[in-house]
């Protein structure tokens, strides 16, 4: 098998392959994020306003992105691009073109792009370095708009990965983390969440009923004091320490969380709290 020059960098890779292994791992890394972020990025684009279109300003409803952010999202994605940039779809449209991929059964962009990566065609097509590079700037750009704003980010939990406590951090409606920078592994959101309820179930932490409502707050889960009053006097929330005085009364966090309305999470301490609870 003769040797060559990478179409796209200085390394040398054999004849069959047009892109060298590390700049075929790029193409491969800047097209698999595009699958997990896309949703994200027309999150932006398509924002509503936190009232809803005139629903009356409820706490259900999304806040509005800066126009800007909005309409930069909109150009890279699906308008005419920005920067000496076209924009992902007709990129992604004419690369699929080139490699004759098509997605037959749905129109979603996203799938198009998955198509491509799961193809051969691109190792040897001769179009590939010239839309690898194109990709990978999107790719950046896009990236760089969804760090834009981190008040729109909220956190979800740890990373799953064992022996890794990074807070992941999300877009809201987000279908999948981003990049764990320390493993290095992309999970759904669904799996994130899902390992923090099974923490919060399992643990052992108690506190005053003003300590457990800060914690769970931490987590964006909103208790009122009077909420919690009256899961007590109920008796659907009872104390492990029984004493006179009931604002020393104290309770387990994991039956408060079995109570509390769900919410969207904001905040990260809690995780240390589990994290030293399980050294």
């Amino acid at each position: 098998m003769t040797q060559t020059t990478c179409a796209a960098c200085w390394k040398t890779t054999d004849d069959k392959h047009i892109l060298c292994t590390s700049c075929e791992t790029q193409l491969q890394f800047d097209l698999q994020w595009f699958e997990n972020h896309l949703q994200d990025l027309e999150w932006r684009t398509n924002r509503m306003d936190k009232t809803g279109n005139g629903g009356g300003g409820g706490h259900n409803g999304l806040a509005t992105s800066p126009a800007p952010l909005r309409e930069t999202a909109f150009e890279l994605i699906e308008g005419n691009g920005m920067d000496d940039i076209p924009s992902l779809r007709d990129i992604i449209n004419e690369y699929a073109r080139c490699l004759n991929v098509t997605a037959t059964y749905d129109r979603k962009l996203e799938t198009l792009i998955r198509n491509i990566r799961l193809t051969d065609k691109w190792k040897t097509s001769k179009a590939t370095p010239t839309y690898m590079r194109i990709i990978h700037r999107i790719r950046r750009k896009a990236q760089e708009l969804l760090d834009f704003t981190l008040e729109d980010q909220i956190i979800i939990g740890e990373c799953p990965t064992d022996d890794c406590h990074h807070i992941v951090k999300v877009i809201p409606n987000a279908a999948f983390a981003p990049k764990c920078p320390d493993c290095g592994q992309v999970y759904p959101v669904s799996a994130i969440r899902e390992n923090r309820r099974r923490k919060l179930l399992a643990t052992h932490i108690t506190g005053t009923q003003t300590e457990i409502r800060r914690l769970l707050l931490q987590c964006g889960i909103i208790v009122k004091p009077g909420t919690m009053r009256s899961w007590v006097s109920r008796g659907d929330l009872k104390p492990v320490t029984p004493v006179k005085d009931t604002r020393k009364q104290r309770y387990r966090l994991s039956d408060v969380y079995k109570l509390a309305v769900r919410n969207p999470e904001k905040e990260t301490n809690i995780w240390m709290l589990l994290q030293e609870e399980q050294a």
